[in-house]
């Protein structure tokens, strides 16, 4: 069952919806987003009930919105108590601290976070909203005057975004201070499926312009970067489990790789793969099988075949986030021909209506591993070359 909301479902995700004739919940603002035309609706009241009776249903939702549908009319079912967990980073942290004592944290009112005075000895540190999303006042913490840039920057982000992003998706009182994790950040697509086993779905590298960048701009996959975290994630989520006992669940992980080279976990989103139907829809466009089919279905990808011919490619995620400095809705055009003329083997670029929007759109490319060169550049890139 395929729970939908505004503001944003993609092309791709649409089709697969329509073509499984999935049932679909309207919670909200889909009725322009290309699910009325072959889509089987049930109506939320007989959704609920149909999901209360059968606990370890298949629920899958296009993004953040939809929680607080869940959360509401699933109250106290297993897959409301898990998604509410894995969504309040808090509430997370406290779970894992006893597995990672070694990490600090502490979380703060907006009151609180403005009269905070952080200790020497807690830098470097990262802030961010409890519950979050596009690392929307997010800030990595390395000194005094770092800490008086992100205080400030927070408390005139964060407010205004309650525009775009109501409270179940992003946090306007509450925030999580916490210790800095060292190490190379990864983004995992998995599922736990029907006996509470995960299954990895998709692995990609985030990569990071500087130290302090904190963007979601560039994500990263190849057969390499697959294969030397697919186990370490898959014990780390299989140990998750054993506190939760969730089935028929799916996530989009993040992790960082420690100094020690054991996995820490940033945080875990429910019930959906890579927001705004990012990574669920790259696994498609760079690896050629279907996210959303595999976990409805309870399918493994076959990893000796999908790496095949592509050994020596890297397959990147770029987010087009708005870097201009111009505000969305003084930008009256985006030269996504332009960008593209930039790559030397585009795969499939999805344009967003940016005037409402953090972002111009999605793109996913094939690069050699031997040449970094594009990754570079956009990674670096603020598109105001593209802006006009």
């Amino acid at each position: 069952m395929i729970i939908a909301s505004g503001p944003y479902i993609s092309e791709h995700f649409a089709n697969t919806i329509s073509r499984n004739k999935w049932q679909v919940v309207d919670v909200g603002g889909i009725a322009e987003l290309g699910l009325v035309s072959g889509a089987e609706f049930i109506e939320p009241e007989n959704a609920s009930l149909e999901i209360r009776a059968r606990p370890n249903s298949r629920i899958l939702t296009n993004g953040e919105d939809a929680l607080g549908w869940v959360g509401e009319r699933l109250a106290g079912t297993p897959v409301a108590k898990a998604a509410q967990l894995f969504k309040d980073k808090a509430a997370f942290r406290r779970m894992l601290q006893p597995a990672f004592p070694e990490l600090l944290f502490s979380e703060l009112s907006l009151e609180e976070l403005h009269h905070y005075v952080p200790s020497p000895k807690s830098y470097p540190f990262v802030v961010k909203p409890s519950v979050g999303f596009f690392s929307i006042g997010v800030h990595t913490v390395r000194s005094p005057d770092d800490w008086k840039y992100a205080k400030h920057r927070i408390l005139e982000d964060v407010p205004g975004a309650k525009n775009q992003f109501p409270a179940y998706v992003l946090s306007q009182t509450r925030f999580l201070v916490e210790s800095y994790i060292e190490g190379d950040e990864y983004a995992v697509d998995a599922y736990y499926d029907s006996n509470g086993e995960p299954v990895i779905l998709n692995i990609l590298e985030h990569r990071y312009a500087s130290p302090d960048d904190v963007t979601d701009r560039l994500y990263t996959s190849s057969k390499q970067i697959i294969e030397s975290l697919a186990q370490d994630a898959y014990e780390f989520l299989e140990g998750i489990n054993r506190h939760i006992g969730i089935k028929s669940f799916p996530l989009h992980a993040e992790f960082r790789r420690s100094k020690n080279s054991s996995l820490v976990p940033i945080e875990i989103n429910p019930l959906r793969f890579g927001g705004w139907c990012t990574t669920g829809d790259f696994a498609y466009h760079a690896w050629g099988f279907n996210s959303y089919e595999y976990f409805m279905n309870g399918a493994t990808p076959d990893w000796a075949a999908v790496f095949s011919g592509r050994e020596d490619k890297e397959y990147s995620l770029i987010v087009l986030d708005n870097t201009t400095g111009i505000p969305s809705n003084q930008i009256r055009s985006f030269d996504y021909e332009a960008l593209l003329k930039r790559f030397s083997k585009p795969l499939h670029l999805t344009k967003i209506d940016y005037s409402g929007a953090p972002v111009f759109g999605f793109l996913v490319v094939e690069t050699p591993q031997s040449n970094t060169e594009e990754l570079d550049w956009i990674l670096n890139s603020d598109l105001r070359e593209f802006a006009g």
